[in-house]
């Protein structure tokens, strides 16, 4: 069942195989194949202390939101702690 507090294109994201992935131009923005790492943007409150480990990196933002990376198959977990409010994966921007 995909975690709520991720957003809905994270969970697509993650239930993907492989193949989807690479013919994807929006699943693996973010992605780091070679790591299997996960950049994302994170709405938290709290210190940030206990999000840090060997697993995953949080880079602090301003209000409350921050860069993590987090390896794939933490990413559920980090979902999980109490601190975590919302989590979503990083989008492209185009100009017109």
């Amino acid at each position: 069942m995909p975690n709520a507090k991720l957003e809905n294109l994270l969970n697509l994201a993650l239930a993907a195989t492989e193949s989807e992935m690479q013919k994807s131009q929006v699943l693996n923005i973010g992605y780091t194949p070679d790591a299997r790492t996960w950049e994302l943007i994170v709405k938290y409150h709290g210190p940030l202390e206990r999000l840090e480990s060997d697993v995953i990196h949080i880079e602090p933002l301003l209000n409350g939101y921050a860069i993590a990376t987090v390896r794939e198959d933490f990413i559920d977990a980090f979902a999980d702690l109490d601190e975590v409010e919302y989590v979503e994966k990083p989008k492209r921007l185009y100009f017109q």
